[in-house]
């Protein structure tokens, strides 16, 4: 079941995020200190549409919906949707969590009426990769590491919504209705890579 976050569901949240990111322990540099903010993904719903899903009574996993018009990396346009922090607990993954999360995500930027759909991620989270190409997300451009890991700008524009949705639903059918379109101004955005490092990370700890 996927359903919008409540406060009570703040420690399991944190713990499945944390879970989740934690087989890239290697991979980033100052790992105390990422992890740190990783385990303070609740605090995302303070400025987005925080979806969590549920198995048995119990988060398994989660992700959120940055909507037109709220708070978001300068890397994206401020009237497109956003997708954050998709997570799954390692012992529910390969159950579908993932793709029923990204489907509510992108359900919410339908109604929203966005004109595309950003996300950034990188090669190591590979089966995430995977995901969003499969359903037509294409890769934009590169963006400055993060704490020594590659990442890039990914873009689904809202043409190809319906069909992504069509694909998460039904895994096995064809993709050829997925128009991999980017928006005109989806080249425009210049940004520091000062700006881009801090957008990349997670909240600071709130006082």
């Amino acid at each position: 079941m996927i359903r919008d976050y409540v406060e009570a569901d703040r420690a399991a949240v944190n713990a499945v995020a944390l879970a989740a990111f934690a087989q890239y322990a290697g991979d980033y540099e100052d790992w105390p200190t990422f992890s740190a903010g990783i385990a303070r993904m609740a605090d995302l719903a303070a400025d987005g549409d925080l979806l969590v899903a549920e198995r048995g009574g119990v988060v398994a996993g989660a992700v959120v919906h940055v909507g037109p018009g709220r708070p978001r990396s300068a890397i994206f346009p401020d009237d497109w949707s956003v997708i954050r922090m998709l997570v799954v607990d390692p012992a529910a993954r390969g159950g579908g969590i993932g793709r029923a999360l990204v489907a509510a995500t992108l359900e919410r930027a339908q109604r929203a009426g966005a004109p595309a759909v950003g996300l950034h991620t990188s090669p190591i989270m590979a089966t995430a990769l995977r995901l969003y190409e499969s359903i037509g997300f294409v890769r934009e451009h590169d963006l400055p590491p993060n704490r020594g890991v590659p990442y890039a700008r990914y873009t689904l524009p809202a043409a190809g919504i319906s069909a992504a949705l069509g694909r998460l639903a039904a895994p096995g059918t064809p993709v050829s209705s997925i128009k991999n379109v980017v928006p005109a101004q989806a080249g425009a955005q210049v940004v520091r890579a000062a700006e881009v490092q801090a957008e990349l990370g997670f909240p600071p700890a709130r006082e």
